[in-house]
């Protein structure tokens, strides 16, 4: 019988070895993914308390060539957030910002997503995003959310007057939406050009890209924060590896302007 007990422990420690192989041998050990962050800001004066609105546009660099080695590096991704009360705004990105370290790894990334951060949109078309893929050299990628002045303004740089995505010099033929493509950031219908219509909408309770409170910062105004973020694709996982997240900034929207 003593024998017959040991056979069996025997046998059970070996098909649970069996078992056990099979499943490193399937799925493998989970490479970590380390991505370089954007890191180059052009324009740390984007602030929603400046009221200068020729200061209101972001401006960065990607982060592709520190990538090069990385085949799965997939490019930039830009993330935003609309706030109606600055307290919100600061509270949330001081959060992320507080595990953007390199021993949090993607930590600050996942944060800004649960946060209900939204990839940003653009008006070319459904489903298409302001996406910045993986190149051989860095580009710079400027974005103005809204045209803020008259057209007849005489300024020379075309992003200081108009909503505009420009990357690496050139200049894009859509322009930033909110996610989903079908709303912009023109909250209030500056330019006219969509009275009565659904796309030069405020942004509404429930909003899956809006942090609503009841209590506004400031009468007719909207606050919208940025951050980039270089992004790859984990074979080991099925999933989006993230780098650090660079803050961008953010900009007031305000009605009137």
């Amino acid at each position: 019988m003593k024998k017959a007990g040991v056979m069996r422990i025997f046998f059970r420690n070996f098909f649970l070895s069996i078992i056990a192989g099979f499943f490193v041998s399937s799925c493998g050990l989970e490479e970590v993914i380390t991505i370089e962050e954007p890191t180059v800001i052009y324009n740390d004066n984007a602030l929603y308390s400046t009221s200068d609105s020729l200061l209101w546009y972001f401006d960065f660099l990607t982060n592709d060539y520190g990538n090069r080695s990385e085949s799965r590096y997939l490019g930039t991704d830009i993330y935003y957030k609309i706030y109606s009360n600055t307290t919100n705004l600061t509270s949330q990105k001081s959060s992320i910002l507080a595990v953007n370290t390199a021993s949090n790894g993607s930590s600050a990334a996942t944060r800004m997503i649960d946060y209900g951060y939204q990839p940003l949109g653009s008006s070319a078309s459904t489903g298409n995003v302001v996406y910045v893929p993986a190149a051989s050299s860095d580009r710079r990628v400027i974005l103005r959310l809204k045209n803020y002045m008259d057209g007849d303004e005489n300024i020379e740089d075309y992003y200081a007057q108009n909503a505009c995505v420009i990357i690496g010099g050139v200049l894009q033929s859509y322009i930033p939406y909110r996610y989903g493509n079908k709303k912009s950031f023109d909250f209030f219908d500056y330019d006219e050009d969509n009275t009565n219509g659904s796309r030069d909408v405020e942004p509404v309770d429930g909003d899956s890209d809006y942090y609503y409170n009841s209590t506004f910062t400031e009468a007719d105004t909207y606050y919208v924060q940025l951050f980039a973020v270089g992004k790859a694709w984990n074979t080991d996982t099925c999933t989006a590896s993230y780098s650090l997240v660079l803050d961008l900034g953010s900009v007031p929207i305000r009605k009137g302007e």
